[in-house]
């Protein structure tokens, strides 16, 4: 019994494109969160600095 299934070239083509759309928006969205995550420890390293210039920490 043969397994091999066979997947027309323009349904293949089809997925192939969706899933790089698909990666291409993850990277973007791993990119942003990765700079909201850096503006959020600067602010939390600031705070803390002014934490220590008060002596509360």
């Amino acid at each position: 019994m043969n397994n091999n299934l066979t997947i027309p070239y323009d349904i293949f083509l089809d997925k192939y494109l969706e899933v790089q759309r698909d990666i291409e928006y993850l990277e973007y969205k791993i990119a942003s969160l990765n700079e909201e995550l850096d503006v959020w420890q600067k602010a939390y390293e600031d705070y803390a600095d002014i934490l220590m210039e008060h002596g509360l920490i």
